[in-house]
Protein backbone atom coordinates (compact mmCIF):
# COMPACT_ATOMS: atom_id res chain seq x y z
CA UNK A 1 0.00 0.00 0.00
CA UNK A 2 1.81 3.34 -1.24
CA UNK A 3 -0.03 5.25 1.63
CA UNK A 4 1.96 3.60 4.61
CA UNK A 5 5.19 4.69 2.79
CA UNK A 6 7.13 6.39 5.44
CA UNK A 7 10.65 6.81 4.26
CA UNK A 8 11.77 6.81 0.22
CA UNK A 9 15.15 6.61 -0.58
CA UNK A 10 16.19 7.66 -3.48
CA UNK A 11 20.07 6.81 -5.06
CA UNK A 12 21.87 8.90 -2.46
CA UNK A 13 25.34 9.70 -3.09
CA UNK A 14 28.12 11.34 -1.25
CA UNK A 15 32.03 12.17 -1.77
CA UNK A 16 34.35 13.58 0.81
CA UNK A 17 37.56 14.98 -0.94
CA UNK A 18 37.05 12.95 -3.70
CA UNK A 19 36.42 9.63 -2.37
CA UNK A 20 32.93 8.09 -2.73
CA UNK A 21 31.32 7.28 0.42
CA UNK A 22 28.02 6.41 -0.90
CA UNK A 23 27.41 5.10 -4.33
CA UNK A 24 23.92 5.10 -5.11
CA UNK A 25 21.97 3.88 -2.31
CA UNK A 26 18.17 3.63 -2.23
CA UNK A 27 15.93 1.62 -0.20
CA UNK A 28 12.63 2.48 1.11
CA UNK A 29 10.13 1.76 4.73
CA UNK A 30 7.11 1.16 5.48
CA UNK A 31 4.87 1.91 8.76
CA UNK A 32 5.70 -0.45 11.29
CA UNK A 33 9.06 -1.40 9.69
CA UNK A 34 12.62 -2.36 10.78
CA UNK A 35 15.13 -2.46 8.75
CA UNK A 36 19.05 -2.77 9.89
CA UNK A 37 21.78 -2.16 8.06
CA UNK A 38 25.02 -3.95 8.53
CA UNK A 39 28.68 -3.82 6.74
CA UNK A 40 32.19 -3.18 7.65
CA UNK A 41 33.32 0.01 9.34
CA UNK A 42 33.64 2.15 6.50
CA UNK A 43 31.11 1.00 4.37
CA UNK A 44 29.04 4.35 4.63
CA UNK A 45 26.02 3.23 7.42
CA UNK A 46 26.53 6.03 9.43
CA UNK A 47 26.62 8.21 6.44
CA UNK A 48 23.34 6.88 5.02
CA UNK A 49 21.95 7.47 8.35
CA UNK A 50 22.99 10.74 8.93
CA UNK A 51 22.18 11.92 4.77
CA UNK A 52 18.89 10.66 5.88
CA UNK A 53 18.18 13.70 8.01
CA UNK A 54 20.36 16.22 6.55
CA UNK A 55 23.24 15.85 9.81
CA UNK A 56 25.02 15.25 6.68
CA UNK A 57 23.75 16.48 3.73
CA UNK A 58 23.77 14.77 0.40
CA UNK A 59 25.54 15.51 -2.83
CA UNK A 60 22.86 13.70 -4.80
CA UNK A 61 20.00 11.51 -4.67
CA UNK A 62 16.65 12.11 -2.88
CA UNK A 63 15.03 11.66 0.52
CA UNK A 64 11.29 11.56 0.81
CA UNK A 65 9.83 11.25 4.09
CA UNK A 66 5.47 10.85 4.06
CA UNK A 67 5.99 11.73 0.40
CA UNK A 68 7.33 15.02 1.31
CA UNK A 69 11.41 15.74 -0.15
CA UNK A 70 13.78 16.36 2.75
CA UNK A 71 15.32 19.05 1.40
CA UNK A 72 17.90 22.25 3.69
CA UNK A 73 14.51 24.42 3.17
CA UNK A 74 12.72 22.42 5.53
CA UNK A 75 15.14 20.55 7.62
CA UNK A 76 14.51 21.65 11.01
CA UNK A 77 10.42 20.75 10.72
CA UNK A 78 11.83 17.19 8.89
CA UNK A 79 14.24 16.42 12.05
CA UNK A 80 11.54 16.96 14.54
CA UNK A 81 9.70 13.95 12.56
CA UNK A 82 13.00 11.69 12.59
CA UNK A 83 14.17 11.19 15.91
CA UNK A 84 17.86 10.38 15.99
CA UNK A 85 20.13 8.11 18.83
CA UNK A 86 23.67 8.86 18.44
CA UNK A 87 26.35 6.42 19.58
CA UNK A 88 27.05 9.10 22.31
CA UNK A 89 24.06 9.75 23.80
CA UNK A 90 24.36 12.89 23.60
CA UNK A 91 22.89 13.78 26.85
CA UNK A 92 23.10 17.64 28.52
CA UNK A 93 25.46 16.79 31.17
CA UNK A 94 24.05 19.93 33.52
CA UNK A 95 20.30 18.95 32.84
CA UNK A 96 18.54 16.20 35.09
CA UNK A 97 17.09 12.93 33.07
CA UNK A 98 13.40 14.43 33.37
CA UNK A 99 14.44 18.02 31.76
CA UNK A 100 16.89 16.04 29.00
CA UNK A 101 13.88 14.60 27.95
CA UNK A 102 11.65 17.04 27.64
CA UNK A 103 13.63 19.97 26.63
CA UNK A 104 13.49 19.14 22.71
CA UNK A 105 9.42 18.74 23.13
CA UNK A 106 9.31 22.70 24.81
CA UNK A 107 12.32 24.24 22.57
CA UNK A 108 11.13 22.57 19.09
CA UNK A 109 7.61 21.45 19.38
CA UNK A 110 6.46 24.50 21.55
CA UNK A 111 4.61 21.91 23.77
CA UNK A 112 3.83 23.24 27.43
CA UNK A 113 6.09 22.41 30.46
CA UNK A 114 3.23 20.48 31.86
CA UNK A 115 2.09 18.44 28.89
CA UNK A 116 5.78 17.88 28.12
CA UNK A 117 6.49 16.94 31.68
CA UNK A 118 3.98 14.04 31.45
CA UNK A 119 5.22 12.86 28.45
CA UNK A 120 8.61 12.68 29.34
CA UNK A 121 7.62 10.07 32.66
CA UNK A 122 5.40 8.09 30.66
CA UNK A 123 8.40 7.59 27.95
CA UNK A 124 11.52 7.40 30.83
CA UNK A 125 8.54 4.34 32.28
CA UNK A 126 8.62 2.84 28.55
CA UNK A 127 12.50 2.66 29.02
CA UNK A 128 12.46 1.02 32.65
CA UNK A 129 14.02 4.52 33.83
CA UNK A 130 10.84 5.92 35.54
CA UNK A 131 13.03 6.35 38.98
CA UNK A 132 15.69 8.46 37.24
CA UNK A 133 14.27 11.40 36.30
CA UNK A 134 15.56 13.50 38.89
CA UNK A 135 19.12 12.14 38.04
CA UNK A 136 21.82 13.35 36.27
CA UNK A 137 23.70 11.71 33.48
CA UNK A 138 26.91 11.34 35.41
CA UNK A 139 24.65 9.12 37.58
CA UNK A 140 24.05 6.83 35.18
CA UNK A 141 25.44 3.84 33.49
CA UNK A 142 26.05 4.24 29.72
CA UNK A 143 22.86 1.75 29.33
CA UNK A 144 20.94 4.17 31.15
CA UNK A 145 22.19 7.28 29.45
CA UNK A 146 20.89 5.62 25.89
CA UNK A 147 17.76 4.07 27.52
CA UNK A 148 17.52 8.43 28.55
CA UNK A 149 18.50 9.47 24.75
CA UNK A 150 15.72 7.15 23.46
CA UNK A 151 13.24 8.14 25.78
CA UNK A 152 14.32 11.32 24.67
CA UNK A 153 13.71 10.59 20.73
CA UNK A 154 10.61 8.89 21.34
CA UNK A 155 8.74 12.46 23.39
CA UNK A 156 9.12 13.81 20.42
CA UNK A 157 6.33 11.43 18.43
CA UNK A 158 8.81 11.22 15.75
CA UNK A 159 7.42 9.49 12.44
CA UNK A 160 10.77 6.92 12.56
CA UNK A 161 13.64 7.07 14.27
CA UNK A 162 17.24 6.63 13.14
CA UNK A 163 19.72 4.30 15.66
CA UNK A 164 23.42 4.86 14.58
CA UNK A 165 25.62 1.86 16.54
CA UNK A 166 23.42 2.78 19.38
CA UNK A 167 25.50 0.32 21.65
CA UNK A 168 29.12 0.41 20.13
CA UNK A 169 30.02 2.59 23.42
CA UNK A 170 28.68 0.55 25.59
CA UNK A 171 30.29 -1.98 27.53
CA UNK A 172 28.85 -5.34 26.95
CA UNK A 173 27.32 -6.45 29.87
CA UNK A 174 25.42 -3.33 29.33
CA UNK A 175 24.29 -3.82 25.36
CA UNK A 176 21.41 -6.34 26.62
CA UNK A 177 19.53 -3.62 28.26
CA UNK A 178 19.29 -1.08 25.54
CA UNK A 179 18.84 -4.03 22.63
CA UNK A 180 15.99 -5.23 24.96
CA UNK A 181 14.23 -1.78 24.91
CA UNK A 182 14.23 -1.22 20.98
CA UNK A 183 13.12 -5.08 20.25
CA UNK A 184 10.31 -4.12 22.33
CA UNK A 185 9.81 -0.88 20.45
CA UNK A 186 10.31 -2.93 16.95
CA UNK A 187 7.33 -5.43 18.67
CA UNK A 188 4.97 -2.20 19.17
CA UNK A 189 5.60 -1.40 15.87
CA UNK A 190 8.04 1.52 16.01
CA UNK A 191 9.21 2.49 12.51
CA UNK A 192 13.27 2.43 12.66
CA UNK A 193 16.47 1.78 11.00
CA UNK A 194 19.11 0.88 12.93
CA UNK A 195 23.07 0.63 11.99
CA UNK A 196 24.47 -1.98 14.13
CA UNK A 197 26.61 -5.30 14.69
CA UNK A 198 24.18 -6.44 16.77
CA UNK A 199 23.29 -9.54 14.61
CA UNK A 200 20.69 -10.96 17.43
CA UNK A 201 18.53 -7.94 17.14
CA UNK A 202 18.81 -8.02 13.60
CA UNK A 203 17.72 -11.81 13.40
CA UNK A 204 14.89 -11.34 15.92
CA UNK A 205 13.57 -7.76 15.07
CA UNK A 206 14.27 -6.68 11.53
CA UNK A 207 11.91 -7.24 8.78
CA UNK A 208 14.79 -6.41 6.23
CA UNK A 209 18.65 -6.39 6.83
CA UNK A 210 20.41 -4.61 4.03
CA UNK A 211 24.12 -5.28 3.65
CA UNK A 212 26.01 -2.13 2.65
CA UNK A 213 30.19 -2.29 1.58
CA UNK A 214 31.95 0.20 -0.04
CA UNK A 215 29.40 2.66 -0.56
CA UNK A 216 26.58 0.40 -2.31
CA UNK A 217 23.90 -2.52 -1.54
CA UNK A 218 25.48 -5.54 -2.04
CA UNK A 219 22.27 -7.94 -1.14
CA UNK A 220 19.33 -7.21 1.22
CA UNK A 221 16.53 -9.73 2.22
CA UNK A 222 14.41 -10.79 5.27
CA UNK A 223 16.76 -11.91 8.31
CA UNK A 224 16.19 -15.55 7.68
CA UNK A 225 17.14 -15.56 4.14
CA UNK A 226 20.27 -13.50 4.89
CA UNK A 227 21.61 -15.51 7.62
CA UNK A 228 20.97 -18.95 5.95
CA UNK A 229 20.77 -18.48 2.55
CA UNK A 230 22.52 -15.37 1.36
CA UNK A 231 23.34 -15.65 -2.04
CA UNK A 232 26.28 -13.48 -2.30
CA UNK A 233 29.98 -14.70 -0.62
CA UNK A 234 30.53 -11.47 0.54
CA UNK A 235 27.71 -11.17 2.92
CA UNK A 236 28.22 -14.51 3.87
CA UNK A 237 31.91 -14.01 4.92
CA UNK A 238 30.91 -10.68 6.82
CA UNK A 239 27.86 -12.62 8.48
CA UNK A 240 30.95 -15.37 9.99
CA UNK A 241 33.35 -13.33 10.94
CA UNK A 242 30.59 -11.53 12.95
CA UNK A 243 29.08 -14.81 14.46
CA UNK A 244 32.48 -16.15 15.19
CA UNK A 245 33.65 -12.55 17.36
CA UNK A 246 29.82 -12.29 18.93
Amino acid sequence: MADDLILDVQDVKKAYDGLEVLKGIGFSLRKGETKVLIGPSGSGKSTLLRCINYLTVPDAGRIYLNGEEVLNTNIDAMRARMGFVFQDFNLFSHLTVLDNVRICQIKVNGTDKESATQRAHRELERVGLGDKADAYPAELSGGQQQRVSIARALAMDPDILLFDEPTSALDPELTGEVVRVMQQLAVEGMTMVVVTHEMSFARQAADEIIFIEKGHIVEQGPPEAMFTESTHERTRAFLNVIAEHG
